[in-house]
């Protein structure tokens, strides 16, 4: 769900999507702001820790999100948390300088994912060898 596609000057960078009903919109754009403002990886981004904010008095937010900012969230700025196990699941494809494309999904989330890349013979993307195209996260 939600598929989106990020373009740079016209060509796109990399695609991703998430299901998770009301956790998809904030699940896209961590993961966007993951990669494009902080310089993750994809699937690093991916991987990234989440909390949801959804017009409550408290966000929702994963236990590695709660270790790594929630006490100064909550000391500094006074935010409230509920721990949930999980936000969101997204996978996403994107297409690195050297030509070739990086697929990435979920290492843990709903059992960890897989996404892989498969360009046969003759349907590689316009410019990339074949043997570029195939890759597994």
């Amino acid at each position: 769900m939600a598929p989106t596609i990020v373009f740079q000057d016209g060509h796109p960078l990399f695609a991703l999507g998430s299901p998770g009903g009301a956790t998809i919109i904030t699940t896209v754009l961590q993961i966007l702001l993951n990669r494009i403002d902080f310089g993750l990886s994809l699937p690093e981004a991916i991987a990234a820790p989440r909390a949801s904010q959804r017009n409550s008095t408290a966000s929702d937010a994963e236990p590695a999100f709660l270790a790594t900012y929630g006490n100064e969230l909550t000391n500094r700025f006074g935010q409230r948390f509920n721990p949930v196990a999980e936000i969101g699941a997204a996978t996403g494809v994107e297409l690195l300088p050297n030509g070739s494309l990086q697929a990435a999904a979920e290492p843990v989330r709903r059992g960890g994912g897989d996404a892989e890349v498969l360009c046969p013979d003759g349907l590689a993307p316009k410019g990339v060898p074949p043997k570029l195209c195939a890759a597994a996260g």
